[in-house]
């Protein structure tokens, strides 16, 4: 594949990318909003401890295989697919064992805050099952990765995430619980697995093990483990904490508040993955000409992923305020504090590619673990200013990693340094301004002015930030 192509279908993965994280985020909300009236937020707390147990155990088993057969010379070759399909399904199953071990200890923990925890003893049994589900999806997941095949890929999550919400509404119109949320991993689990092997024709994968192949899957993985253990506790330890700190009714609220505040990280990280990894990964001999080509697609990562927190960050009070009832009212502030964490975790993982292309995993190991150290002024902070502490404590950690990742980046780091500077100076200005320009006023409005002001104020960065990526990719074409 020449450079010219490669750079067509980057740009065609972009859109792609795009399109089906809206579609996914469409599909979320409609199934939040829906949810949200038809249960009731410890239930959303139930299940925000149980997607960190399963974050948890998801990452602490992670071996690197997606990443092997992107970057690996021999990613397109059969005995490296089946071996690593082998170890995927070997891993499925041990996740499965780890997850109803972990149930009865997570259950007396959480239980001993709030009696809903106590569900925990059954629901992670169940859910955890989804594992040995997924770990017979075809490497095609990864092998359309490689090739830029997004369009794919897109559909592969779409359908099944369709189908699970569609699952998920008419099991909590029938049986109002947290098992109509359980029931979605489930849906979700059963149709990507045949869809996945679908995209893989006329291949088949089939169980092998060549010894030399597993080598090499397992050296490269060694440090995604260990920077996926500690990236996990610097994601998901707030979830964890708050689950002793707040009740399931309080978690739930919050985990709502993150769930639509991390939209524009999603964008970010989704595109670093599917785009910009597999990009890079075919410059990683050439370290001058991969760290040119990550500045410039990051400025326009960081350009989508901050106008998307801006957006957010402004019309949130007005968002829960209107579309959710007086149990969630809280999330709406929430969102707007959890805006400065998000946009931390964008600077972040927006460079965490560079050393990973350049066959450096080690580095996504020592940026995570010097993460975990905001938590240090995070409970601190929280004793002394409540939960918009806890959240500028997080957040101060994270900005210390993207500090300690620049070491890893062997050119240029002054400009990626002013690149996050510069974005950070001015989506911090004009959010700040606008909210509390805003809040002044808000008392003064009418109930349209209420409306349309935020709404005005959250699309122009959206607006500006679409016409400059889009001029950006035609002069590159």
């Amino acid at each position: 594949m020449d450079a010219a192509d490669t750079r067509k279908r980057a740009l065609q993965g972009s859109v792609w990318t795009l399109f089906g994280y809206g579609g996914a985020q469409v599909l979320r909300l409609g199934s939040n909003l829906v949810l949200a009236h038809l249960l009731f937020p410890s239930a959303f707390g139930v299940m925000a401890l149980v997607t960190v147990f399963m974050q948890g155990l998801q990452m602490f088993s992670e071996v690197g295989i997606g990443p092997s057969i992107i970057q690996n010379s021999k990613g397109d070759d059969r005995e490296f697919l089946d071996t690593a399909w082998t170890i995927q399904i070997l891993r499925g199953f041990a996740l499965w064992i780890f997850s109803c071990l972990l149930a009865w200890p997570a259950s007396v923990f959480f239980g001993t805050n709030d009696p809903s925890g106590a569900d925990l003893l059954y629901i992670l049994p169940v859910i955890g099952f989804s594992s040995v589900l997924g770990g017979f999806n075809s490497t095609a997941v990864f092998s359309l990765n490689r090739h830029l095949r997004i369009a794919s890929i897109t559909w592969l999550e779409l359908i099944p995430q369709a189908i699970s919400v569609l699952g998920m509404i008419v099991w909590a119109m029938i049986w109002p619980s947290v098992w109509a949320m359980v029931s979605g991993w489930l849906i979700y689990s059963l149709v990507r697995l045949p869809l996945s092997h679908w995209l893989n024709r006329p291949l088949k994968n089939r169980m092998a093990w060549d010894r030399d192949c597993a080598r090499e899957i397992l050296h490269f993985g060694k440090w995604i483990f260990f920077g996926t253990i500690v990236a996990f506790l610097s994601g998901s330890l707030d979830r964890i904490l708050m689950g002793r700190l707040l009740t399931l009714d309080e978690l739930g609220v919050y985990s709502i508040a993150l769930t639509f505040a991390r939209v524009g990280v999603e964008v970010s990280t989704r595109l670093s993955h599917t785009v910009l990894f597999p990009v890079l990964a075919k410059s990683q001999n050439d370290p001058i000409t991969l760290v040119g080509q990550s500045i410039q697609a990051r400025s326009l990562i960081l350009l989508a992923g901050g106008a998307i927190v801006n957006g957010f960050a402004i019309f949130s009070p007005v968002f829960f305020g209107l579309l959710y009832d007086s149990r969630y009212a809280a999330a709406g502030t929430i969102a707007q504090w959890l805006s400065i964490l998000v946009w931390s975790s964008i600077l972040l993982s927006s460079m965490e590619r560079v050393p990973l292309a350049l066959g450096h995993p080690r580095a996504l190991f020592t940026s995570n673990l010097i993460s975990i150290f905001g938590y240090g002024l995070a409970l601190p902070l929280y004793h002394f200013a409540g939960l918009p502490g806890f959240i500028i404590g997080i957040s101060s950690g994270l900005i210390l990693a993207q500090v300690v990742l620049l070491a890893w980046i062997p050119i240029r780091r002054k400009d990626v340094f002013m690149q996050s500077l510069r974005f950070t100076l001015l989506y911090g200005f004009y959010a700040g301004v606008c909210i509390y320009v805003l809040r002044g006023q808000s008392p003064h409005f009418s109930l349209f002015e209420k409306i349309f002001y935020p709404l005005a104020c959250s699309t122009i960065p959206c607006a500006i930030a679409a016409r400059i990526a889009l001029r950006r990719l035609k002069t590159k074409r």
